[in-house]
This record gives structure tokens, C-alpha cells and sequence, in this order.
């Protein structure tokens, strides 16, 4: 009876120190496995996170000024040119279409009339007059005195520089007026070949 207990005693313990053993070994292998022999499952993958936008780095602008709307520094004003009138002498004289009196000849101009100056030459001018016709005229053609042409349809001519003084005469589109001094308040002095003097406004007229 003894005996078999004894034995008994000893199986269970070879047993137990089987079991024993066999969980360490499984325990190491378990521990020098790779994670894809562990969970065969797959995994999902992980959504990242989001993430806090940053704030864009200051950026600093130069303020443009009043007259700099792009804040480029300010650019001069392109000045208008001056126009520049004569006028015909007291005879009507020959326009030539070149330098030179032994070109083509476009028309006879009319005595006193106001041209725009173009060219000035040793002896001839390149003008245009009101309607832009350019030609060239002989120095010798052009007069002293000053004058002026209606390019209005008609123009008043008043007593004095202003709109409420008297009506001296009203002078039709292309009628020549001589000029007899400065202007005035946009009205210019002038005088009718007639002997009637007056003002008219610098908006009706051409070669002032």
C-alpha cells in the first residue's frame, strides 16, 4: 500500500514538474514570437490624428500713401505740351504739301487765318489749321498780329468777360476774329474786322 502511494507521489510529481517546464518553454517562445505569429487577425490600420492648423507668419506691408495707390513712389505727371499758333498776314497765301515752294500745292489759306505751328524752318513753317489739314506756308506769308476762328457752331461775343454782360454780336462757325489782348476768366479780348470788339469764351474758339 505504502508503495504504491509512493509511486503515486511520484508520477504526480514528474508530472507537475513536466507541466512546469513545458509552461516556461512556451512562455519563452511565446516571448521571441513575432506580433504577425501572435494575431494572425489583421489590424486596422490607425487614423491619424488631426492636427491644429498653425498660424501663417506675419507678413509685414509697406502702407502705400495717398498718391501711390500701389505704394510705388510717386511719379511726376507727364507735362501737356504747348501748342503754338500763328497767323496769315494781310494777303492769302499758297499751302505747300513739302519743305519747298516747288512742290505740290494743297490750297490758297485766307488772310489772317490762325494755324497751329508745327516745324519752323529757315524759310518755310509746317502748320495745321482748324479742320487738320498739314501743309507748309512761307515765312514771309506770316503775319504779326494775332487771331483766332470760330469752332463753335456760333459764338457769342459780350461786352465784357462774363455770361450775364450785354450781347455786342454773335459770330458764326470759321469767321476770323483778331485777338486784342490776354485772357480773362476763360474769355478772351477780341475785335471783329468790322471794328466791333468784345469777349468770347476760349471754349469756342481755335488758335489760342
Amino acid at each position: 500500500m505504502m508503495r504504491a502511494l509512493l509511486n503515486a507521489f511520484t508520477i504526480a510529481g514528474q508530472h507537475y514538474a513536466a507541466a512546469i517546464a513545458a509552461a516556461f518553454l512556451f512562455g519563452g517562445v511565446l516571448g521571441t514570437m513575432s506580433p504577425s505569429v501572435l494575431a494572425q487577425a489583421p489590424v486596422a490600420e490607425k487614423s491619424p490624428q488631426p492636427v491644429a492648423p498653425q498660424p501663417a507668419p506675419a507678413v509685414l506691408k509697406s502702407t502705400p500713401s495717398a498718391s501711390t495707390p500701389n505704394g510705388s513712389p510717386p511719379v511726376a505727371a507727364a507735362a501737356t505740351p504747348v501748342r503754338s499758333f500763328v497767323s496769315m498776314g494781310d494777303r492769302p497765301a499758297i499751302m505747300f504739301d513739302a519743305p519747298s515752294i516747288r512742290t505740290n500745292r494743297i490750297f490758297i489759306i485766307n488772310a489772317h487765318t490762325p494755324l497751329e505751328m508745327l516745324v519752323k524752318l529757315d524759310k518755310l513753317t509746317k502748320v495745321r489749321d482748324v479742320d487738320g489739314t498739314v501743309g507748309w506756308v512761307e515765312n514771309s506769308a506770316l503775319g504779326e498780329r494775332r487771331h483766332i476762328q470760330i469752332s463753335a457752331a456760333s459764338a457769342d461775343v459780350r461786352a465784357a468777360a462774363s455770361a450775364s454782360a450785354a450781347l455786342v454780336f454773335e459770330a458764326q462757325r470759321s469767321v476770323v476774329l483778331e485777338v486784342i489782348g490776354p485772357a480773362q476768366d476763360g474769355w478772351l479780348p477780341v475785335k471783329h474786322r468790322d471794328g466791333q470788339t468784345g469777349f468770347v469764351r476760349l471754349t469756342q474758339i481755335w488758335g489760342d
